[in-house]
């Protein structure tokens, strides 16, 4: 188990060579290549040798970071790249940490460059001889520095994280804060966060110039879930869904629709079993549309929010309120069912369709 001081690179060194020599398949074995890497002033930190059990080997370039935050992760990329030529044009490259986060790990993924950390993660793939590691450790880091935020749960930082998704850069904090009512402290937190996660790009205590907003999405549905962040309550109309619809607009109610039911509208192929609905106050809505509060078999489920956000940029879908596209797209990634893959069809509808949710 981690311990709370921060591991030296000495530890991390041990801990790939040992993570490396438990987890090869039987008859596989590791050994330490003498051989000095260089490039310019800087030297490798650790060349392993991979021995297939018909004497076929392979070499591990190993890059050791004590943290690497996302937005750095290039930079690795470039140095392991200048290690990994002339007799060493085919080593297969690897960076090995105390913590990668999951926005590392996706990195270097794409990358095809392999990980270890200290907290369980490792992903190593080498061609010839044929061979796939693999196994998921933690996905927050056990050696968080205090000052830094971690996370993005919360009213605060859910209200940030929105305004950042939904408006265009380039924007100071101060403006966003003025145009989208979150808190500017905490937008300044959020976007710090993001810019470590690589997921921003600011100029040094100046505006937000890109934001990676798909990346931002699938970072708060991280810290996110669309039943524990919000309070739910269910309820049956016994008429079906067409009912729920006809009363939502004799009634004209506030809400704000989401999950499945509202991406329907954005995707009729995937019709809705439930009506999911954003709500001030579940029990009065419910009392006002004749629903009847049940346990099982509910086809309405009411939510009351952990913000107002939610009923912010709402946009009309075929006579339905719907949640900004923002909002309904982390719910569908954290929802149940078949929501989550529902979540991927809604950001390929978001990047078709930018200039439509987006200002």
């Amino acid at each position: 188990m981690p311990t709370q001081e921060m591991p030296r690179e000495i530890d991390i060194i041990r801990n790939a060579e040992r993570t490396l020599a438990s987890t090869l398949p039987t008859g596989w074995s590791i050994r330490e290549a003498n051989q000095r890497v260089r490039a310019g002033d800087a030297q490798l930190d650790l060349l392993i040798e991979v021995l297939a059990p018909n004497g076929e080997r392979a070499e591990l370039a190993i890059e050791t970071k004590r943290t690497i935050e996302p937005r750095v992760v290039p930079r690795v990329l470039d140095r392991l790249a200048m290690y990994c030529t002339g007799d060493l044009s085919d080593a297969v490259p690897v960076v090995a940490a105390a913590y990668l986060s999951p926005r590392s790990r996706e990195i270097l993924d794409s990358a095809g460059v392999g990980y270890i950390d200290m907290a369980g993660n490792v992903r190593i793939e080498v061609s010839q001889p044929g061979l796939f590691i693999s196994s998921t450790g933690v996905d927050r880091d056990p050696w968080p520095q205090d000052s830094d935020l971690q996370s993005l749960k919360g009213r605060g930082a859910a209200r940030a994280v929105r305004a950042i998704i939904d408006h265009t850069p380039p924007f100071g904090i101060r403006e966003l804060a003025a145009t989208s009512g979150a808190s500017a402290p905490t937008l300044s937190r959020v976007v710090e966060l993001l810019d470590r996660e690589g997921i921003v790009t600011r100029e040094t205590r100046g505006p937000v110039l890109t934001v990676d907003w798909e990346a931002a999405i699938r970072r708060w549905a991280a810290d996110y879930a669309q039943s524990t962040s919000n309070t739910p309550m269910t309820f049956l109309e016994p008429r079906g869904l067409p009912a729920v619809l006809e009363k939502l607009d004799e009634a004209d109610p506030v809400y704000a629709a989401t999950g499945a039911f509202a991406a329907q509208s954005f995707d009729p192929i995937a019709p809705a079993k439930t009506a999911t609905l954003y709500v001030e106050d579940a029990a009065r809505f419910a009392d006002r549309l004749k629903l009847r509060e049940i346990e099982t078999s509910a086809n309405v489920i009411l939510l009351e929010p952990f913000d107002p956000v939610v009923f912010d940029r709402t946009i009309w879908r075929g006579g339905l309120r719907c949640v900004a596209p923002s909002q309904l797209c982390v719910d569908l990634l954290t929802g149940p069912g078949r929501e989550p893959s529902q979540g991927e069809e809604m950001l390929r509808w978001m990047q078709e369709n930018e200039d439509a949710w987006r200002s």
